[in-house]
């Protein structure tokens, strides 16, 4: 459960991190987009205003004179490089700015409408030559070319209308595309929250029911299955220092069971545990082996330390039975130790040897009685 769970949540993760890296890089290469555009849409300004202004001057040259030659050509130059980056994209308008920048929008009204200026260019243009040479000769003619300045004029205020109206739509579209793509990313990251609020209340659910299969639920330690988890824990991944394992086993457990019931027995073995458990506090690990037995394990230890928690135990064990009137309701217990390295030993080995000094303390208990 939990690995599908974090499968789901990586996949969610990877997803945001592809819609964000999308947005991202779409919204780069759409500013990119509209800036080009609105540089096309700002030359096709200068080509209708700027040819305008050279008309004028070519008129004024012809009937009464006074304006430069070479302002005019570089004027018509200018134009001429203009028209050419509008058309293919390419090209530099070495008086102001690089064109190289220029896009040939991806629209086939204006592309249609740049070649039809540029062939009305061209035109203009030998016209433009007719009236200078007949104006050097005193007889110049503009007729013609004012009214192919005005058509012009038409199509290049078309042209930038195209241009506009091509720029908008693609913003409208690019506008659509990011709100739809940011909806994405947003649903993505509230169904990722979801997920991880969820998973975690899996894992919350899944560490509780973990915790059940390993306590004992009369005294609160770990169970036989808990022990056999540390027990194969030291043996896959052996402590290098000095173990200690303590084999306890309960005495007259059964005549309490038979005389208090096995609620009175019950309450005995779960008193045995919290005085065991207590006196281990953090250093040292603590199970129900059995019915009436118990497994501690002490790593980083040694003889006189278990000797020391042996000895705290049968203090408390004493001052809990000199509150109790009813024999039966008192405890008694036999323990056995074994001591070691686990690179001299095996953890089994070491467990058999303390189960068997146990039932060894438990035989001199009854020689004494």
């Amino acid at each position: 459960m939990k690995k599908l769970w974090d499968k789901k949540i990586y996949f969610l993760i990877a997803l945001s991190v592809i819609l964000f890296l999308t947005v991202s890089i779409f919204s780069f290469v759409s500013i990119k987009q509209l800036q080009g555009n609105a540089r096309v849409v700002n030359y096709d300004g200068i080509v209708r205003g700027a040819t305008q202004k050279l008309m004028k001057m070519e008129l004024q040259s012809a009937h009464s004179g006074g304006v430069d030659l070479d302002a005019r050509n570089a004027l018509r130059n200018r134009l001429d490089r203009i028209l050419h980056a509008l058309d293919t994209g390419e090209g530099e308008d070495s008086a102001t700015e690089t064109l190289s920048t220029i896009i040939a929008l991806p629209d086939d009204t204006h592309s249609g409408m740049i070649k039809s200026l540029l062939e009305k260019w061209d035109a203009l243009k030998k016209e433009i030559d007719n009236v200078r040479l007949d104006a050097e000769d005193g007889a110049a003619d503009t007729t013609t070319l004012y009214a192919m300045s005005e058509e012009y004029f038409t199509l290049a205020n078309a042209t930038v209308f195209a241009a506009e109206d091509f720029s908008e739509a693609q913003v409208g579209r690019t506008t659509t595309i990011l709100v739809i793509v940011n909806a994405v990313f947003i649903l993505a990251i509230i169904i990722a929250g979801i997920f991880v609020v969820r998973g975690m209340a899996v894992r919350r659910r899944a560490d509780a029911l973990g915790k059940i299969a390993y306590v004992d639920p009369l005294t609160q330690l770990e169970n036989r299955a808990g022990c056999e988890r540390k027990i194969s824990s030291l043996k896959h991944n052996p402590t290098a220092d000095s173990l200690v394992v303590i084999m306890f086993d309960m005495n007259n457990l059964k005549l309490a069971n038979d005389f208090l019931g096995h609620q009175g027995g019950d309450q005995i073995i779960a008193q045995f545990a919290r005085i065991i458990g207590a006196e281990a506090k953090d250093f040292g690990f603590i199970g129900r082996y059995g019915g009436d037995e118990f497994l501690a394990i002490f790593e980083k230890s040694d003889a006189s330390k278990a000797r020391d928690y042996l000895e705290r135990v049968a203090d408390q064990i004493t001052a809990y039975n000199s509150l109790r009137v009813n024999d039966l309701e008192k405890i008694s217990f036999a323990a056995g130790v074994s001591t070691g390295l686990l690179s001299n030993m095996e953890i089994e080995d070491m467990i058999y040897e303390a189960d068997r000094n146990m039932y060894a303390n438990k035989r001199e208990m009854k020689k004494s009685l």
